[in-house]
C-alpha cells in the first residue's frame, strides 16, 4: 500500500452514523411514543415505560458521543491539521487544530476482532493512530480491516520517521 503525503483522512463517518441513529431513535420513536402515551392513550404505564426508554437512550447516546473517536484532516511531513467535526452543529469529542509532527511519538495500530459469525472465522479490524506526546492528543487517522492497518501504519511510521507500535485489544 503506497501512502503519499500530504495524506487526507476522515474517520468520522462511522461515528456520525452511530450518533445519527441514536438521535433518530430518540426523536422519531421515543419522543412520539411519549407524546402518544400522554395525549392519546392516557396510559401512565406506557408513558413511564417510554420515559425509561428515553432515559436509557440519552444515557447511551451520551456515552457514545463522549467516547467514539473520529477526526478529519490532512497529514504532511511538517504537521497534522485536524478540522473540527460536528453532527448537526454539535461538536464531536475529537481534537481540532494544527499539531507539529514533533509533538507525535509514534504510529500505533490497535487490532481487534470484528463481529463473530458462526458461519465463518472472525476477522481483524484495525485503527491507526498518531500517538501524541504528553500534552498532545492522539489522532485517529484510519479505520481498516484484514491487516491493511498494519501495512498502512508501518508505511506512515516510515514516511513520518516515527516509532511503530501494535496493540491487540481484547474484551
Amino acid at each position: 500500500m503506497a501512502v503519499t503525503l500530504p495524506f487526507e483522512f476522515d474517520t468520522t463517518p462511522v461515528v456520525k452514523v452511530i450518533l445519527r441513529g441514536v438521535l433518530g431513535f430518540a426523536l422519531l420513536i421515543v419522543l412520539p411514543g411519549i407524546l402518544y402515551s400522554l395525549l392519546v392513550s392516557h396510559s401512565m404505564g406506557a408513558t413511564f415505560a417510554m420515559l425509561l426508554v428515553g432515559a436509557i437512550t440519552v444515557y447511551f447516546g451520551r456515552l457514545f458521543f463522549m467516547h467514539l473517536s473520529g477526526s478529519a484532516g490532512i497529514i504532511t511531513t511538517e504537521a497534522v491539521e485536524v478540522r473540527p467535526s460536528a453532527i448537526h452543529g454539535i461538536p464531536l469529542s475529537s481534537p481540532a487544530g494544527r499539531f507539529p509532527m514533533s509533538q507525535f511519538a509514534a504510529i500505533r495500530v490497535d487490532r481487534a476482532f470484528g463481529p463473530i459469525d458462526t458461519m465463518q472465522a472472525p476477522e481483524w479490524y484495525e485503527r491507526v493512530w498518531l500517538v501524541g506526546r504528553p500534552g498532545t492528543p492522539s489522532i485517529l487517522i484510519a479505520r481498516t480491516e484484514r491487516g491493511t492497518g498494519i501495512v498502512l501504519g508501518k508505511e506512515f511510521a516510515r514516511l513520518l520517521r516515527l516509532a511503530y507500535e501494535e496493540a491487540t485489544l481484547t474484551g
